[in-house]
């Protein structure tokens, strides 16, 4: 394959590593596994979030209780993410790939949606099924919405592995560029980065609609500076994890080749676990001063 210029001399660009049909097999394998592992991990932080509902009967894996609206907004960042992969892993037909990554999901959401609006099991004997009316609408928003985001974002997905895919290609035994036997570590670091988003997201968002019922009495008062100084330090501890995984990313995938072996597993240990456990160490003790303001305030 040529890259042909006008005025330049056409330049040989290396066929991808890796026939259309098995690497679209295996972005859609991926996409698959990844919209099922992510949502785990942010149910893991809502629970944090919500400790009092962990035994609750009306918590669910698949529902999570009646927090429909975070249920939604957790299935769009999930779907987002697992075809943003399918998009890198295929690097073409990213938007058509991604969309059938996501049918599963799909499809249980729909049989959720039927269970609920129907209120029993379709041809079968079982009745008295009772799904909130937020749920039933969540079921139904995600069944419209899944595929459309998922063709989109693979979209993207695509354009970015194109553009990295000779990187990727240039290391054997990887997907990503990431070395085969790191994926037995991995999937824990990022299942921890996911639950602590999860839960310090929730717990900034918090602080952002206080400070926004503040800020429209009166904007400059010490009842809408407080919660927009705590929204700003959670804010600042969420890009510390994502700077830090980011960059934990940019080491394992070969981004960083002038490293040696020891200084590129101190990077990985600074960079994936350290950042993580420093914005866990800042979120208690925001956490902690937010106990102790309430306590003064309250008196």
């Amino acid at each position: 394959m040529e890259n042909a210029v006008p005025g330049l001399a056409p330049v040989r660009i290396p066929p991808w590593r890796y026939g259309p049909l098995l690497r679209g097999l295996g972005a859609v394998i991926c996409g698959v596994i990844a919209g099922h592992l992510i949502p785990n991990s942010l149910q893991v932080g809502l629970l944090y979030a919500f400790p009092s509902e962990r035994d609750s009967e009306t918590w669910s894996m698949l529902l999570w209780g009646e927090h429909w609206a975070l249920r939604v907004i957790g299935s769009w960042a999930a779907t987002f993410g697992a075809a943003f992969v399918v998009g890198m892993v295929a690097r073409q037909r990213g938007s058509g790939l991604a969309a059938v990554a996501a049918v599963p999901g799909s499809l249980c959401w729909l049989s959720l949606a039927v269970v609920g609006w129907y209120g029993r099991l379709p041809f079968l004997d079982f009745s008295d099924i009772h799904i909130s009316i937020g749920n039933k609408l969540a079921a139904s928003v995600l069944v419209l919405t899944i595929i459309p985001i998922a063709a989109y974002s693979g979209a993207a997905g695509q354009d970015l592995g194109q553009e990295l895919g000779s990187h990727f290609d240039s290391r054997r035994w990887t997907l990503l560029g990431v070395r085969w036997f790191n994926y037995f570590w991995l999937p824990f670091l990022i299942h921890i980065a996911l639950a602590q988003a999860a839960w310090s997201g929730l717990y900034t968002a918090e602080w952002l609609k206080t400070w926004w019922k503040t800020a429209l009495s009166n904007l400059f008062s010490l009842w809408s500076i407080i919660p927009f100084t705590f929204t700003l330090m959670m804010w600042g501890t969420l890009a510390l994890m994502g700077i830090g995984m980011f960059k934990c990313y940019r080491v394992l995938a070969g981004f960083e080749p002038q490293m040696s072996s020891g200084r590129r597993v101190g990077a990985v240990v600074k960079y994936g676990f350290g950042s993580l456990i420093l914005a866990a160490i800042l979120q208690y003790g925001i956490n902690l001063l937010h106990v102790g303001l309430a306590k003064v305030f309250g008196r």
